[in-house]
């Protein structure tokens, strides 16, 4: 039951798992971009 909330949107509209992804991808395409 606490992993549906990590999922589901918070009333934003971006859920906490999409934030995440979306700043490692950042990062990730950041340091390739500096190699």
């Amino acid at each position: 039951a606490n992993i549906a909330g990590h999922i589901t949107p918070v009333p934003g509209g971006v859920g906490p798992m999409t934030i995440s992804m979306l700043m490692s991808n950042t990062v990730r395409a950041a340091e390739l971009r500096l190699n």
